[in-house]
C-alpha cells in the first residue's frame, strides 16, 4: 500500500506536495485522510503502466478508465453484430435472387447454440407473416400464447419464440410443439418407407 499526496499537506513534521509519496508510518489513519481528500491510498497493481515511478491512478481514474473500457466493448460487440446482420442479409437477398427464399424474407440472428452455447448465433430466415405471427402470440397473455403455440406449423417461428419470449410458460409451449412437428415428420417418413413397393417384390409377385 502507497499514500500519495492529493494536495500539499504535513505529516510528521515533514512537507509533501501534489504526487508525493507519503511514508505509511507518518500516516496515523490514511483512511480518513483519504476521505478529506488529503491523500490517495494506492495499490501496487494501481501503478499507471509505463509511468514515471510515484505516479498512480486514483479511484476516480480508476473508474473512468472501467467505464470507458466498458463503452469500447460495448460498441465493438454492436458493430460486429451489426457487421454480421448486414451480411446476413446480403446473403439471405442472393438466395431470394436464385430462388431459394420468399421475397421479403429477412434473416435473424439467434443466439445459442444447438448445444445450448450461447455464444453461437444461428441465422433464422422468417417471412414478414412468420414475423408478424411471433409479434402477435408475444403480445397474448402467457396462457393465450401457449394455446396459440399449440397450432404454429412453422419451425422458424417456434425458433424465433422460444429466443425472443422470456416467459417460461412460452418457451416450454414452442419447444414443446417443435418436438411434435420433429416426431411428426419423422414419422411420416418412416410410414412412407415401410408402404414402398420394391422391384423385386413386384417381380416376386408376378410369377
Amino acid at each position: 500500500m502507497r499514500l500519495i499526496a492529493n494536495k500539499p499537506c504535513s505529516f510528521g513534521g515533514r512537507q509533501f506536495y501534489i504526487g508525493d509519496e507519503i511514508p505509511a508510518n507518518l500516516v496515523a489513519d490514511a483512511r480518513a485522510q483519504e476521505k478529506m481528500g488529503v491523500i490517495t491510498v494506492a495499490n501496487d497493481a494501481e501503478r499507471v503502466p509505463d509511468g514515471e515511478s510515484g505516479t498512480f491512478y486514483t479511484q476516480e481514474q480508476l473508474d473512468k478508465m472501467v467505464a470507458e473500457a466498458v463503452d469500447e466493448a460495448v460498441n465493438n460487440t454492436v458493430l460486429e453484430m451489426e457487421q454480421k446482420q448486414k451480411e446476413l442479409q446480403e446473403a439471405a437477398g442472393v438466395l431470394q435472387e436464385e430462388g431459394f427464399l420468399p421475397e421479403g424474407t429477412v434473416i435473424i440472428p439467434v443466439k445459442g447454440g444447438s448445444d445450448g452455447d450461447n455464444e453461437q448465433q444461428t441465422a433464422v430466415p422468417a417471412t414478414p407473416e412468420e414475423i408478424q405471427q411471433v409479434f402477435s402470440i408475444m403480445q397474448m397473455n402467457a396462457t393465450d400464447g401457449a394455446e396459440a403455440i399449440a397450432g404454429v406449423k412453422s419451425e422458424n417461428v417456434l425458433i424465433l419464440l422460444h429466443a425472443a419470449d422470456t416467459r417460461k410458460t412460452i418457451k416450454d409451449a414452442a419447444k414443446k410443439q417443435a418436438d411434435n412437428i420433429f416426431s411428426t415428420s419423422d414419422s411420416s417418413n418412416e410410414s412412407t418407407g415401410g408402404n414402398a413397393t420394391t422391384g423385386n417384390n413386384t417381380e416376386g409377385a408376378d410369377t
